[in-house]
């Protein structure tokens, strides 16, 4: 291995080694490292959003063709807004309405990948319930309908008549869509020890590769 590879790897397992000091309490150390992981993030997309926002996306584009392309300057002018009116606090109400077409996308996009990407296939996956077993439809069925009453608040148990009787029998099915709730996000939780733990055995590893390596590049030498 190249000396340079090396350097590489000792760098990592300081970084690791300064990342599991935070198991000894928050100290100088974990800071350090945290600090150094951050800076590198903001370095790196700093750099990527000049050169592939502005440059790519904006800067070419408008000097190839700049009759073609004036609808870029919209994103130009929500960003150079924001820069400048944001900045300064007297004006920063100013900043709001350049922030506010990007909030209201970006709401837009997450209840349209919401609605695409949960929703709709749990819709088809309850409609489809006749090309499973008997067992797995009803039980799909059911933590469908359940786990929806869940969220339900219009029906209320204390009221009279049919309404009542309504919303005792909503009061139950939405009891049984809270325990649906509760084994979902206890398998999800499950699933998120299983890879920190995956990713804590993995970093062991490296460290123990590392120490194996500088043994033998230096304890040859």
């Amino acid at each position: 291995m190249s000396y340079p590879e090396l350097i590489g790897m000792a760098v990592g397992a300081l970084l690791t080694i300064l990342v599991f000091s935070y198991l000894l309490g928050d100290n100088f150390l974990y800071r350090l490292a945290l600090h150094i992981f951050l800076g590198a993030l903001v370095g790196y997309a700093f750099g990527m959003v000049i050169s592939e926002v502005w440059g790519k996306l904006i800067a070419d584009p408008l000097r190839e063709n700049f009759g073609s392309n004036l609808f870029l300057i919209i994103p130009l002018g929500i960003g150079l807004g924001l820069l400048i009116f944001k900045s300064i606090p007297r004006l920063a109400y100013i900043g709001n309405f350049f922030l506010s077409p990007l909030i209201g996308f970006g709401i837009a996009v997450a209840l349209v990948g919401a609605f695409i990407g949960t929703l709709k296939p749990q819709f088809e996956a309850t409609a489809n319930v006749m090309n499973a077993t008997p067992w797995e439809g009803m039980l799909i069925a059911i933590g469908t309908v359940c786990t929806l009453l869940a969220f339900d608040f219009t029906f209320t148990q204390r009221q009279r008549g049919l309404g009542g009787v309504l919303g005792n029998v909503i009061g139950l099915l939405g009891k049984a869509g809270r325990l649906f709730l509760t084994v979902a996000f206890g398998v999800a939780f499950a699933g998120a020890i299983t890879a920190a733990l995956t990713i804590f055995i993995g970093r062991i590893q490296f460290l123990i590769e590392v120490a194996v390596e500088l043994l033998s590049t230096f304890g040859s030498g």
